[in-house]
Parts: C-alpha cells; sequence; structure tokens
C-alpha cells in the first residue's frame, strides 16, 4: 500500500517539485489524493476507491476555502 512520505510534506520548501503549492496544508492534501489514487489504481476496490473520493473532496474543500478566504 503506498503512503505518503510526510517527513518530506512537513520539511521541503514550498516552491519545490512540478507543481506549486500555497500551504504545506495543501501539499499534503494532494499527497493524500495520489496516494489513495496509487492504491485504488493497485487494488481496485470498493474501499480504496471511497478512500480516493474522500481525499479528493477533501482537497476540492480546502482550495475552495481558501479562494474564498482571499476574495473577502
Amino acid at each position: 500500500m503506498v503512503e505518503p512520505n510526510w517527513d518530506y510534506f512537513i520539511n521541503a520548501p514550498l516552491d519545490q517539485g512540478t507543481i506549486r503549492f500555497e500551504t504545506k496544508t495543501e501539499r499534503a492534501l494532494h499527497a493524500r489524493v495520489v496516494a489513495a489514487e496509487a492504491n485504488w489504481m493497485q487494488y481496485k476496490t470498493c474501499e480504496q476507491l471511497s478512500a480516493y473520493w474522500s481525499a479528493k473532496r477533501d482537497l476540492d474543500a480546502f482550495r475552495e476555502g481558501r479562494a474564498q478566504a482571499k476574495q473577502e
């Protein structure tokens, strides 16, 4: 099973890598989505698909909240 490298996501600079993130929270949520997708692709179970959808919803909700906060 794939697990994100949480130490990297806590300590690495935000502008490192191909995707630029505004916060470490956003980067960690994105890592969770990527790991959940990899697990679903490998195991093809409903449980893994639900975990992927949950991770995706969390990331989308975080980004939506950040966008609303910027507008205010």
